[in-house]
């Protein structure tokens, strides 16, 4: 049997003996729900001060300050079931380190809820998350837009693009192509290597010109 159960097994709504036998070692936690049982509240209202307090406990337990997130359990109607309650959780202080364990902390509020009552997983229909920062001039602006999918490069670099173009020897007619990875080693030698290629096509067009392939340019005779 769930605590709501518990407490509203008596028809005036006040819990019964057993059920404030069983919620005595958390009295001092729960008074306000305890309060909120008392004065006749209905089902709907206590389990929104349920998880108020679930939610506070929540955070005092993993040293979050409490101004840093409003927690707004709202009424949430199904035509499949019963009303439930849907919890909005806005941020209201901008912490980089509070946003990375968000989905931890929202599995943690909700084990809190149903470790209360166990039939919260009746009526517990979700969390949502919300940003209303006071101040949101910390906030970074978005990064370029390749950087969401962005791979690391085998020495941890990003790879970028296509690699630098590089030389593909072949006869007489050694050509540069690419694309062609060269490493930030390579680059000299092969500045070099494309230089000493060049002076040989030059070396060659010189001995072809010595040996008579081609002729000088003489002047037209009128």
């Amino acid at each position: 049997m769930g605590m709501l159960q518990r407490m509203f097994a008596r028809s005036g709504g006040t819990p019964s003996g057993a059920a404030a036998a069983a919620a005595a070692p958390n009295r001092s936690s729960h008074s306000r729900l305890a309060a909120s049982t008392q004065d006749g509240g209905t089902p709907q209202t206590v389990r929104k001060e349920l998880v108020r307090v679930a939610a506070r406990d929540t955070l005092l337990q993993h040293g979050i300050p409490l101004h840093w997130i409003r927690v707004d359990p709202l009424t949430m109607a199904s035509r499949n079931r019963e009303h439930g309650v849907h919890v909005r959780l806005s941020v209201l202080h901008w912490e980089p380190q509070l946003l990375q364990y968000t989905v931890a902390l929202q599995q943690q509020m909700q084990d809190r809820v149903q470790a209360m009552d166990p039939a919260a997983e009746g009526w517990l229909m979700g969390m949502s998350w919300q940003f209303e920062l006071t101040d949101d001039s910390a906030c970074p602006p978005l990064p370029p837009p390749g950087s969401w999918t962005v791979q690391p490069g085998a020495e941890g670099r990003p790879v970028a693009g296509p690699a630098a173009a590089g030389v593909v020897e072949g006869g007489s007619a050694d050509v540069i192509s690419g694309p062609t990875r060269i490493g930030p080693d390579g680059t000299a030698d092969t500045r070099r290597r494309l230089e000493q290629l060049l002076g040989e096509r030059d070396a060659a067009f010189r001995r072809a010109d010595d040996d008579g392939g081609f002729e000088k340019t003489q002047p037209m005779k009128l």
